[in-house]
């Protein structure tokens, strides 16, 4: 083995908190990584990962187009209780593959002997929430109702902040599962977006 200044330990971190351009339209805080984020881990000589983006890669890319076609959309406020449970079943059927993915990146660095500090979620989000997310139902017809011109705080009150809820986003409890089966204990974190703090 040749020696180097690794430290030998990592966190594993939601996408958007290391890039917030894949962040919903109205949703990004800041222009790039959240800096309180990369300073936590940064200051404890603590390495990223930054895990995939749940949302980008089963809703449709970076504008999540399959998510935008909800926005002010009467059709869908009229169809939720065909369209939700469907829109749940694919959810939850790509993410357990991607948290599986995530599960054996954790794996490969505890049996490389590093040690991983935690999986860095977010509050607000339906994917990867920690202890807090968003209730999808709630928020999906709220989405629905809104019309074009609706601004970024409007939209972050009444679709996200009043539809928030104690729970594990989707993303969260398929990773949950599948560090489980693979007998890993990794501690869950959460950045609560309005503190600009983790947990």
């Amino acid at each position: 083995m040749i020696r180097d200044d690794r430290g030998r330990r990592v966190a594993f971190v939601s996408h958007c908190l290391l890039n917030q351009n894949v962040r919903y339209m109205g949703g990004a805080f800041f222009a790039g990584a959240v800096p309180s984020v990369l300073e936590t881990f940064a200051a404890q000589n603590v390495g990223f990962v930054q895990m995939p983006c749940p949302e980008q890669l089963a809703w449709g890319g970076v504008t999540k187009r399959l998510l935008l076609r909800a926005y002010g959309s009467r059709a869908l406020y009229v169809m939720r209780a065909v369209f939700l449970p469907l829109f749940v079943v694919y959810t939850r059927v790509r993410y357990w593959w991607l948290a599986r993915r995530v599960a054996r990146d954790i794996r490969d660095y505890v049996t490389a002997g590093y040690e991983v500090v935690g999986i860095v979620g977010v509050d607000d989000s339906p994917s990867c929430g920690v202890r807090r997310t968003l209730d999808v139902k709630r928020a999906l017809p709220v989405i629905a109702s809104l019309d074009d011109a609706v601004d970024r705080e409007t939209f972050n009150a009444r679709a996200v902040r009043d539809c928030l809820v104690p729970g594990r986003g989707f993303f969260i409890s398929a990773l949950r599962r599948a560090l489980a089966r693979c007998s890993l204990e990794v501690p869950m974190l959460e950045y609560h977006v309005d503190s600009g703090s983790i947990d």
